[in-house]
Formats: C-alpha cells, structure tokens, sequence
C-alpha cells in the first residue's frame, strides 16, 4: 500500500476527520458523511459506536478491505489496544504502517515489508 495518508489526523472519538487508511472517511454512527459504520466495524459485522478507535483510519468504503488484511495479520483486538497506547496525533501515521505491513506480510507470508526493502537495495546496488 502507498501512502496514501492525509495531514489531517483524526481523533478516537470517532468525531470524522480524513481516513488515512481508507480513503476519504465516514466515520462512526451519527457524524458526517452518512452516519454508517466504519470499515472495521462493518468488516466485524457489529454496530459502531461514537467512541470507535477505528472510525477515523477506516472509512466505509474502502476501510473494510483495509482491515480485513490488517485483522487477519495482526488482529482487532491487538491493533485497538495498540492504537490506545499511541498519542492521538500519531495514530494516523500508525494505521498506514500497519496497513502497509499487513498487505505486505500477506503478500510475502515469509518476508514481508522487508521483501520491498531487499527489492530497492537491489536497484541501488544495480544503479551505482
């Protein structure tokens, strides 16, 4: 995944803000932009509430996708608790890395991001 992130970071109270890891976001039950549930939520099938820690980094349209990588890599349970140990003004730059490790460890189960890394090592080498 590039990055795709937006400057804006979003908070935990689910109030909207830019998606970073989903595109443009919709945020959780009861703000703007439809009032549906986020990505995750919708990819966990429960209802979301105004204080998801995923609703700002998962939007309903893409989010689901983005989560479904993230959740089988590293699990709801421990990006929530991960993201609740992380300042709200650094979680943003945080759900793109894990979105972008987790889509890469499906990618290459063996390797990883680290694949990517041993790849533009490789063009370095090969250009100098």
């Amino acid at each position: 995944m590039s990055s795709n992130a937006s400057s804006s970071g979003g908070s935990s109270s689910g109030a909207g803000g830019s998606s970073g890891a989903g595109g443009s976001g919709s945020g959780c039950g009861g703000t703007a932009g439809g009032g549906g549930p986020c990505g995750a939520c919708k990819f966990l099938r429960r209802k979301c509430v105004p204080g998801c820690i995923f609703a700002p980094y998962f939007d309903s349209e893409q989010g689901a996708a983005h989560f479904a990588a993230v959740h089988k890599v590293f699990g709801a349970s421990n990006v929530s608790k991960l993201l609740l140990h992380i300042p709200i003004h650094k979680r943003l730059d945080a759900v793109v890395t894990i979105c972008y490790e987790a889509q890469a460890r499906l990618r290459d189960p063996v390797y990883g991001c680290v694949a990517h890394i041993f790849a533009l090592q490789q063009q370095v080498r090969t250009r100098s």
